[in-house]
């Protein structure tokens, strides 16, 4: 696990974050997905600054297992509502594309191990397109879909996300 420090300096940021997307309009499950997309960043900018390979180890089994379960609780939860609208359909489809995009770098960061002088290029890739898939979720994606969905539907989709996202953790553990 990441040091105490660490973890409490990535949920302040997370939290800082889904305060500011509750400023910008978004309710419900995307100012939650906005405060874990900004925790994980956290923890991924520890990781890439990591010199030691136990921290890096560390870091990056925490990382690993938040983004798999973000994504994969957006694909079971989020993203087949989306599919039920006009307005968000290609949103969905788009985000289906990201999403494998990024579980193949997640992939390509395990199969090298924290030792070798390929991890960190390989965790870089992979925090590139991280930083890019929140820019297009946070800054288009989120809005469209809080405006086609209303604040009450965006509310009732956070349990449920937050339920298949435990789900995937516990088989990830």
């Amino acid at each position: 696990m990441p040091n105490p420090i660490q973890n409490a300096v990535a949920k302040v940021t997370g939290k800082a974050a889904g305060v500011e997307a509750r400023l910008k309009g978004l309710k419900g499950v995307f100012a939650k997905l906005a405060e874990q997309h900004h925790e994980v960043g956290a923890l991924l900018s520890n990781a890439e600054s990591a010199t030691d390979h136990t921290t890096r180890r560390e870091l990056w089994q925490k990382i690993r297992k938040e983004l798999l379960s973000h994504e994969q609780g957006e694909l079971l939860e989020i993203y087949p509502v989306l599919e039920g609208y006009d307005a968000t359909r290609e949103i969905a489809r788009q985000h289906a594309d990201q999403a494998g995009e990024l579980e193949g770098l997640i992939r390509q960061v395990d199969a090298i191990g924290v030792q070798s002088d390929a991890w960190r290029p390989a965790l870089e890739r992979l925090i590139a397109r991280v930083k890019e898939h929140v820019q297009k979720e946070e800054e288009d994606f989120f809005l469209r879909a809080q405006a086609a969905l209303g604040d009450e539907a965006a509310r009732q989709l956070e349990k449920p996300f937050l339920r298949a996202q435990d789900l995937v953790k516990e088989r990830l553990a």
